[in-house]
């Protein structure tokens, strides 16, 4: 995945990022550098980011509009704009737009890569 900021683009605002599809949700990379991803995910109403795990890096969701569920692990979270999560390396996690008409952005860091991404069946969950 090309990130869209780098060395020669170090300012842009997050709406030239965002893009929502019917169908699934769009993530872009914002940022790389050798020990973090920045990411943004644009979810529209009823789509999700499947449960998932990174075995070996943590990662920090922030949300900037919308509202929906979070799960990590065992816990489920309500969340809206300006809520932070915390998703600690090999945890299985969830993110889910539940506004009917609402889009959803979140921003994720992801830290150490490589960042691995393993999907995770509910009746593999972790814990």
């Amino acid at each position: 995945m090309i990130p869209i900021g780098g060395e020669d683009k170090k300012h842009f605002a997050l709406r030239e990022a965002e893009e929502f599809r019917e169908r699934f949700f769009i993530r872009k990379r914002l940022f790389e550098t050798s020990d973090m991803h920045f990411n943004v995910y644009s979810i529209a109403p009823g789509q999700q980011n499947p449960l998932h795990q990174h075995p070996h890096s943590d990662e920090i969701l922030y949300f900037v509009e919308g509202v929906g569920q979070c799960v990590v692990g065992k816990e489920s979270y309500t969340v809206k704009s300006g809520d932070l999560v915390f998703v600690p390396k090999n945890e299985a996690h969830s993110i889910q737009n539940t506004h009917a008409s609402q889009n959803m952005v979140c921003i994720l860091a992801q830290s150490p890569l490589p960042c691995e991404h393993v999907p995770v069946g509910t009746e593999e969950q972790p814990g």
